[in-house]
């Protein structure tokens, strides 16, 4: 069991580092070649590792190819509002509004999977969304002294969360006869051919041409080698992790490996204020304490009876990069 835990702490570090990193290089850099070159090198990790446990290319054949489009597609929204939060808010900030996606997928479950959603998981959202509404306290209530780019931020982290709920719960559905190597490597694809799509169209657009304005702030910019290490290893990191969390499954109950997601807030509140200077408000605190509670609860109720979903569900997790 403490094997399980070690690595998915250590999940939790390997994407809060990938998070400082897109956070780090996201005034330079327009987000879809941030998301090229982590879709790029999070393939490279992919394949290596099913490589060395023989599953490749094996793990790869699927009957959903369309199921695969679909949950990609709302992962890729994740992904691409993910990074854009992270440059918009500090970085403890930007990792507290994920904890909604968890939340969201209850009413998800129940509406589109058909899913028996008890009593205690409605309170469980309820109390959750409290704490969201506690984490905007400061910019809701200070309106005149509120940023733009705060509320920017907010908004577009709120619209990752959703976008990644979505893909989860599609996620659920292709766990049930996609193996976990096709659902990443299929999600991996898709995102490398979206971002790669975008900057094609932002280097042929014309800047007169409606639109001009926004491709040609996507346009691709040369790194030079400091630069290009640290755009690998934002792939590099997001792979690693995305391998670390899946192991961690096999040595530890899921609800037990579920309750650590949370430790990511650490690190993002520990990096934020090491590399940017940066110190979470009381609210957003507060906030994220109360939704990480009320993930916690839920954890702790499902954990009697077993009904934890096995970890495909949650190592598939769409994280903000």
């Amino acid at each position: 069991m403490l094997r399980g835990i070690l690595l998915k702490i250590a999940a939790t570090l390997a994407f809060a580092v990938m998070s400082t990193i897109i956070k780090l290089v996201s005034a330079r850099f327009p987000v879809g070649e941030i998301v090229l070159f982590r879709s790029l090198f999070a393939m490279a990790t992919l394949v290596a590792w099913l490589a060395r446990r023989g599953e490749f290319p094996g793990a790869l054949g699927t009957r959903r190819k369309l199921g695969h489009v679909g949950r990609s597609i709302a992962g890729s929204g994740g992904m691409f509002f993910g990074f854009i939060a992270l440059s918009l808010l500090p970085l403890a900030d930007a990792t507290a509004f994920t904890f909604v996606s968890p939340l969201l997928i209850v009413p998800m479950a129940a509406l589109g999977l058909r899913e028996v959603v008890r009593p205690y998981r409605w309170a469980a959202v309820g109390f959750g969304f409290v704490g969201v509404l506690v984490m905007l306290s400061d910019d809701l209530g200070q309106s005149a002294g509120a940023t733009a780019g705060y509320s920017a931020g907010a908004a577009i982290a709120l619209g990752g969360a959703l976008c990644t709920a979505v893909a989860m719960i599609q996620t659920r559905r292709l766990s049930r006869s996609e193996a976990t190597g096709a659902i990443v490597f299929y999600f991996t694809s898709v995102t490398t051919f979206i971002s790669a799509t975008l900057l094609a169209l932002a280097a042929a657009w014309p800047i007169g041409a409606f639109g001009g304005e926004f491709f040609a702030g996507q346009r691709f910019v040369a790194p030079n080698g400091l630069e290009f290490g640290l755009l690998a290893s934002i792939g590099l990191l997001g792979g690693a992790g995305q391998i670390l969390m899946t192991a961690s499954y096999r040595y530890a109950d899921a609800s037990i490996i579920a309750a650590f997601d949370y430790v990511s807030m650490i690190w993002a509140a520990t990096l934020g204020y090491a590399v940017f200077a940066e110190t979470p408000s009381v609210a957003v605190l507060a906030g994220a304490a109360v939704v990480a509670a009320a993930g916690v609860y839920v954890v702790w109720r499902e954990r009697p009876s077993r009904r934890v979903r096995p970890p495909v569900t949650t190592a598939e997790t769409v994280q903000p990069g």
